[in-house]
């Protein structure tokens, strides 16, 4: 009984319009528990146990871009998406000279660049990425400006949010990206349209 109204809180909350702070971070509570993530989804296999079967089934596999990705390890999809072995290709920037250090040494096999991708040229939109990932406040604004501006349209999009504001999900939300689930202050976000 004591489960089921917790889903079925998490449900109501999922329905909330953002309209005040509170509100929203109401609404993620909702994306937090869903699809078992509370539950199943506290270590990163059993997260991305559920980010593959109720999100990646829905994302065709293809170039995947890691922007800030830190060292490689510690909150990263790539290794993830590497080790599935269908097609998935994982190209990361990170411009801090530490990270950046220990991103080549623990994996030396994706292809990594050593600064911002805050403007978008022609070699980066002609990779026509099906999944981009955001841990950096500027690298995740230029991406919102390119998908407004019609340039990029991944179909899905992860943004790490630690001050769980929604100007993310209002701007996202304008272009046809819909929230789908919540892991530690990282918001994922599913287009039909990428």
């Amino acid at each position: 009984m004591r489960l089921s109204f917790r889903l079925l809180r998490g449900w109501i909350y999922r329905q909330y319009p953002p309209l005040s702070r509170g509100m929203y971070r109401k609404k993620l509570a909702g994306y937090e528990r869903r699809w078992g993530l509370e539950r199943n989804g506290f270590t990163k296999e059993g997260f991305f146990q559920i980010l593959r079967k109720q999100v990646l089934v829905k994302v065709r596999s293809g170039v995947f871009f890691e922007l800030v990705c830190g060292d490689g390890r510690v909150g990263c999809m790539g290794p993830w998406l590497e080790s599935l072995q269908v097609g998935w290709k994982v190209i990361a920037w990170e411009h801090r000279p530490y990270p950046l250090a220990a991103l080549r040494k623990n994996r030396p096999k994706t292809e990594t660049h050593g600064n911002r991708l805050t403007n978008w040229m022609e070699p980066q939109k002609k990779a026509n990425p099906v999944g981009i990932t955001s841990r950096g406040c500027r690298e995740t604004s230029a991406l919102c400006r390119e998908i407004r501006k019609g340039h990029l349209r991944p179909s899905l999009l992860g943004i790490w949010n630690p001050s769980r504001r929604p100007i993310w999900y209002q701007r996202l939300r304008k272009e046809g990206y819909r929230l789908e689930l919540v892991w530690y202050n990282m918001e994922f976000y599913w287009s039909e349209r990428g």
